[in-house]
């Protein structure tokens, strides 16, 4: 019986950037996918089922680069205000999505273009707000963070001493 290999064999890549290591089969999967949905890695996420984890890490980060690209020529804007008020402080978490404090509150705002990336249920946990998804601090932040922690396009900062303790 032939052994599970473990390890990579091939990477993805995106406009010259690396979107990750997979295998071959995965690699030759993304170029295929990609062609046939003409270089839209959103559609491709929407219209095929079924990635291994890797390859749909792979195409979230493409799907994010492209809708950057199209919105804004190459770069989200951070927000002036929010549902909460004037916008004080921002924070890019990924191309997109924002963490932003205001005098009184906050929370996380993912733009509307980079909200196909997250699961349907994070989405209905948000609520829309002038072209953003919105987060509460106090109440749904955690989702979207968690989601894009297991999608691997964010990672716990390194201001964040117990990162185990804040996963948890």
């Amino acid at each position: 019986m032939p052994r599970k290999r473990t390890g990579y064999d091939a990477a993805c890549y995106y406009d010259g950037k690396l979107l990750g290591r997979c295998t071959k089969a995965d690699s030759d999967a993304y170029t295929l996918l990609m062609n046939a949905c003409g270089g839209d890695a959103a559609r491709v996420l929407r219209e095929y089922a079924y990635f291994s984890p890797e390859l749909k890490a792979i195409l979230e980060k493409a799907a994010l680069m492209q809708a950057d690209r199209s919105l804004t020529g190459g770069m989200f804007h951070a927000p002036k205000s929010s549902p909460w008020g004037e916008v004080q402080s921002c924070e890019t978490l990924c191309p997109g999505v924002f963490l932003v404090s205001t005098a009184s509150h906050g929370g996380t705002m993912v733009a509307n273009e980079v909200a196909a990336v997250l699961s349907p249920a994070a989405k209905k946990c948000g609520f829309k707000d002038k072209g953003y998804i919105c987060y509460e601090e106090d109440a749904q932040e955690s989702v979207v963070l968690r989601e894009l922690l297991d999608k691997k396009l964010w990672k716990i900062p390194d201001r964040i001493k117990d990162k185990g303790q804040f996963e948890e």
